[in-house]
C-alpha cells in the first residue's frame, strides 16, 4: 500500500471512531480498506468491534446521503463534469439510471453489494427525488453487513490486513453473486407485475378519465394535465402531457361515439357526425412542443395521441398522423412505444419542468 494512503489512514483512524466515520463519508480511500483497517485496530485492542461497525455503518450511510444530495441539487450535469473526482463515470450513472427508471426504488438495496454501482445508484435516487426515509432505510440495511464483513476480516487478518483485496474475494464473490441473483429476481417480479397490471386495470376500462388512467402510468413518467404551453411563436392548450424515457406524449381527448374511421391524415368520419377534424389541432400542438425543444436545444421524440374517451366508440383503421386509442389502452400504448431517442431520468425531470414553467394551468 502506498505511503500516502497509509498516512491518510493513520490520520483518519487516529481520530478514533469519528475518524472511521469521516473516512467513509468522504471516501478518499475505498470503504473496504478503511473498514479493514478499523478491524486491524480492533485486533490491536485500540477500538471496540461493535462501535467500529456502528460508526462504519453511519459513515457509509453519510457518504450515500452526500451522493443523494448531489443527485437532487447538481443532477446529471454535475456528475458529467465532476464525477471523475468521485470515481464515478458517466457510464455507471447511465446504467444505474436505467435500472432505477425501469425497476424502481428497490434497486437501491440490491445494488449496494455490487462494486462501483453501489455508490452510483444514490445519484439517480436523488435525481428522481426518491423518498428520503425509504432511501435511508434501504441504504442502512445494506450497509450493516458490508461494515460487519470488512471490520471482521480486518480483525481476523490482523497484521496482514493490507492483503484484504486478496483475502476478501472468498467472501465477497458469494455476496456479489447473491446480489446479482437478487437483482434478477427483483427485475422478474417487476416485469411480471407490470404485465399483470393492465389486467387489474381492465375493470375500469372506458370508465376512468384519461387523467385517471395516466395517474397509473408509473413513477418513471411525469404527467401534466390541462396545461397551456407557449413557445416563441405560438401557444396551445394541451389536455394531457406525459414525459418518460421513450419520449414526450401529448394526449388529446375526443368524445365522439359510434364508428370512427381513420385514414389519410387523421379522422375521416364519425357516424354521429364530425365537428372538427382534430388532425390540425394535434399538428399545432406538435409544432409548439418541437419549437420549444429546439429553443432549449433538447432532442426528444414527440408523439401525439388522440384518445376517444367515449366508451361506445369503435375505432376502425389507424392514422399515419398520430396514435389513436381508447382510455383503457392509453397507458399500455405509451409504455410500449419504442422511441428513437432515449431520455435519462434527469432529462425527463428537466423536460417536465420546462413544460410546466413555459405555460400555465388551463383549468
Amino acid at each position: 500500500m502506498g505511503d500516502i494512503i497509509h498516512s491518510i489512514l493513520e490520520f483518519i483512524t487516529g481520530l478514533g471512531y469519528w475518524g472511521i466515520l469521516l473516512g467513509l463519508a468522504i471516501e478518499v480511500i475505498p470503504s473496504e480498506i478503511v473498514l479493514a483497517y478499523a478491524g486491524f485496530l480492533v485486533y490491536r485492542g485500540e477500538i471496540n468491534l461493535v462501535e467500529a461497525v456502528i460508526f462504519g455503518t453511519i459513515g457509509c450511510l453519510l457518504q450515500q446521503i452526500l451522493l443523494y444530495g448531489i443527485g437532487i441539487y447538481g443532477g446529471r450535469p454535475f456528475v458529467d463534469k465532476y464525477g471523475k473526482y468521485l470515481h464515478i463515470k458517466p457510464k455507471h450513472i447511465d446504467l444505474t439510471e436505467r435500472w432505477f427508471q425501469k425497476y424502481g426504488a428497490g434497486v437501491v438495496f440490491t445494488s449496494r453489494f455490487i462494486p462501483v454501482v453501489r455508490q452510483a445508484i444514490s445519484i439517480p435516487a436523488g435525481i428522481a427525488r426518491m423518498n428520503l426515509f425509504k432511501f435511508l432505510l434501504y441504504t442502512g440495511i445494506a450497509s450493516v453487513p458490508w461494515a460487519v464483513l470488512f471490520v471482521t476480516l480486518g480483525r481476523t487478518l490482523g497484521e496482514n490486513w493490507e492483503s484484504i483485496d486478496e483475502k476478501a474475494g472468498v467472501y465477497t464473490q458469494p455476496i456479489l453473486w447473491g446480489a446479482i441473483a437478487l437483482i434478477v429476481l427483483y427485475i422478474l417480479y417487476k416485469v411480471l407485475f407490470r404485465k399483470k397490471k393492465p389486467v387489474a386495470e381492465a375493470g375500469g376500462a372506458g370508465k376512468l378519465t384519461v387523467s385517471g388512467q395516466l395517474a397509473l402510468i408509473g413513477e418513471e413518467y411525469q404527467v401534466l394535465n390541462g396545461r397551456r404551453i407557449s413557445s416563441k411563436s405560438d401557444s396551445q392548450e394541451f389536455d394531457h402531457l406525459a414525459v418518460g424515457h421513450n419520449g414526450i406524449f401529448y394526449v388529446e381527448t375526443n368524445k365522439w361515439g359510434g364508428t370512427i374511421t381513420l385514414g389519410g391524415n387523421g379522422v375521416e368520419r364519425s357516424e354521429e357526425g364530425q365537428q372538427e377534424d382534430p388532425t390540425a389541432r394535434l399538428y399545432r400542438h406538435e409544432y409548439v412542443l418541437k419549437e420549444l425543444l429546439r429553443e432549449h436545444k433538447i432532442a426528444a421524440d414527440v408523439v401525439g395521441i388522440l384518445c376517444f374517451a367515449n366508451p361506445d366508440s369503435t375505432i376502425v383503421g389507424q392514422s399515419p398522423a398520430f396514435l389513436t386509442v381508447k382510455p383503457d389502452q392509453l397507458v399500455q400504448t405509451i409504455r410500449n412505444y419504442n422511441g428513437k431517442l432515449k431520455l435519462t431520468a434527469s432529462e425527463v425531470k428537466s423536460i417536465a419542468k420546462l413544460l410546466e414553467d413555459s405555460g400555465a394551468s388551463s383549468h
